[in-house]
């Protein structure tokens, strides 16, 4: 009877334990993940129709690293998100030029 109330016992410890260890493992990786990731915003010239944020935002995405990318017509601009490891500005950059739409870093949004 010692023998199963001492199993129990373990059994409970490690059935509270694992969880936990899970919750901090991703607690961890968020923060990894957060510190990964950069977000610039570019000035698009050249659109001028409904299809072109589309085709701009398709020719970033193409980009290896590049994890989102939000265009807004009205005010040209695309704002993108990004692995810097895998990156960078100037590709993304160049992603949109190729396609038509030169992109401009702009500075006063910030990162």
């Amino acid at each position: 009877m010692k023998r199963l109330i001492k199993a129990c016992a373990v059994a409970a410890v490690l059935g509270v334990a694992m969880p936990v260890t899970a919750i901090m493992a991703d607690d961890a990786s968020t923060t990894t993940q957060q510190v990964t990731e950069k977000k610039v915003t570019f000035d698009i010239e050249k659109m001028t129709c409904a299809m072109c944020p589309i085709t701009v935002r398709k020719a970033m995405e193409k980009v290896d690293g590049v994890l989102s990318v939000v265009t807004d017509y009205d005010a040209r601009t695309a704002v993108v998100t990004f692995d810097p490891a895998k990156a960078n500005v100037e590709a993304i950059a160049k992603a949109s030029e190729d396609a038509g739409y030169p992109a401009i870093l702009n500075d006063s949004h910030g990162s």
